[in-house]
């Protein structure tokens, strides 16, 4: 009986056993027949354009085509296909990105991005520019290219160039952009952003003034400019404002008109570029009712800077010499803050003897706020003597030497303010 049962259960075994391995015979023979285009992987990892690329999977030998970013390889020109192995060559017009392999059952993508060791060149670009142009820049591999800077940081990314080819980029200049050399960035073979400066700078256009009328002005009226590029102007800065006006009646490139602002002072005037370089008039522009220029000094203290040695001792106020925002005459006034009561601009560490001049001249502008304040004119050697200021206006004071206690000789002069604080102009402070 034990002998019966233990031949039954041998039996039964035998039967599992032989499914098992009907089972495993028909897996294999549906492995082997399967058509499907299977890969495995493709390199090697930075290759170069003109390098050999290897694809190794199966049923390779149905792939039609390769789709490279920038390029397209037929099976025709593939070096070797087998159903294991596809060679073929790298394009050079090909930019980093997926590869597809074409079939007749789909498309098959590959997980990873093929990128290349590239070397990117620039053997020509123009030597000029405006502003807002299209330029060409001619060299290799130039579609590999993700960031131009111009000069003063001024960026523009692929995804705005206007073209960008094996040979050759098209891009526009950025308004703002000033002269100097460009810098291409370019990416390849994983290692980050790499970098190229050529050797020569791109020269920029800027806006130039030929003249402007009419001069003398009126304020709140129209003024005329001709010139070259004037279509590159983003706003005229007129003395006695700190920003420049960019509303204009007309504009082309030779010739713009503009509304004189009624906070407008006498003096030179400017263009204000995009790159907000600022570019001077020759000829300062003047207005009906202007006062008269002054007659020259024989003898200065202070003509658009500190004159004949002399230096300011004084204290409680901060004065800039050279300032250009309102200026009586010249090309520049000394701007004088009063910050203390009772503090002083004091011309001093110089000597001046006065038996040759009969006065004291000197013109001061008031600001909002000063108007009937009053400043104390005082020569070391001599005496003070009072002045009332006028908002609003320039005032040209001619002070007698008997007005400062005739001294003969003059080491320093103070412009001292009573009891107030605020902020005048100073212009032309000297003999006569």
């Amino acid at each position: 009986m034990r002998t019966f049962k233990t031949a039954r259960r041998l039996s039964a075994c035998l039967l599992v056993l032989a499914a098992i391995l009907s089972l495993q015979s028909c897996t294999k023979d549906n492995d082997s027949s399967s058509d499907q285009v299977i890969l495995l992987s493709f390199g090697p990892t930075g290759a170069m354009h003109g390098d050999t690329l290897r694809f190794i999977g199966k049923n390779l030998n149905q792939v039609t085509s390769i789709q490279f970013t920038g390029a397209t390889v037929d099976k025709t020109a593939f070096t070797q296909q087998t159903a294991e192995l596809i060679k073929v060559v790298v394009p050079e017009s090909t930019e980093r990105g997926f590869v597809t392999l074409k079939t007749a059952q789909g498309d098959i993508v590959t997980k990873t991005i093929l990128n290349l060791e590239v070397l990117v060149t620039i053997s020509g670009m123009p030597a000029q520019a405006r502003p807002g142009d299209n330029i060409t820049i001619t060299g290799e591999y130039l579609n590999w290219v993700t960031n131009i800077r111009f000069a003063k940081d001024k960026w523009v990314d692929s995804v705005d160039f206007v073209s960008a080819g094996l040979n050759e980029l098209v891009v526009k200049v950025p308004m703002d952009a000033e002269s100097g050399p460009l810098v291409f960035y370019y990416g390849g073979s994983g290692k980050g952003p790499l970098e190229i400066e050529t050797p020569a700078s791109l020269e920029l256009a800027l806006p130039a003034i030929t003249s402007f009328g009419p001069n003398p002005a009126v304020r709140e009226q129209n003024l005329t400019i001709t010139g070259t590029d004037l279509d590159l102007v983003k706003g005229i800065l007129f003395k006695g404002k700190t920003t420049a006006d960019t509303v204009f009646e007309s504009r082309s490139a030779t010739e713009l008109v503009i509304r004189i602002p009624a906070e407008a002072n006498k003096g030179k005037i400017s263009l204000v570029a995009h790159s907000l370089i600022t570019i001077e008039s020759a000829e300062s522009l003047r207005f009906e009712g202007d006062l008269a220029d002054l007659p020259p000094l024989a003898y200065a203290f202070y003509i658009d800077k500190l004159e004949n040695g002399w230096q300011n001792w004084g204290w409680g106020s901060t004065v800039d010499f050279e300032n250009t925002d309102n200026v009586r005459d010249g090309a520049a006034a000394a701007k004088l803050d009063y910050t203390g009561q009772w503090s002083g601009l004091n011309f001093a560490n110089g000597s001046v003897a006065t038996g040759a001049f009969t006065e004291l001249s000197f013109s001061i502008y008031g600001t909002a706020g000063t108007n009937g304040k009053k400043i104390t004119v005082k020569p070391k050697e001599g005496s003070g003597h009072e002045i009332v200021i006028e908002e609003g206006k320039w005032v040209d004071f001619v002070l007698t030497k008997a007005q400062i206690g005739n001294p003969a000789t003059v080491t320093e002069l103070l412009f001292q303010n009573q009891d107030w604080t605020g902020l005048v102009y100073v212009d032309h402070v000297g003999f006569r």
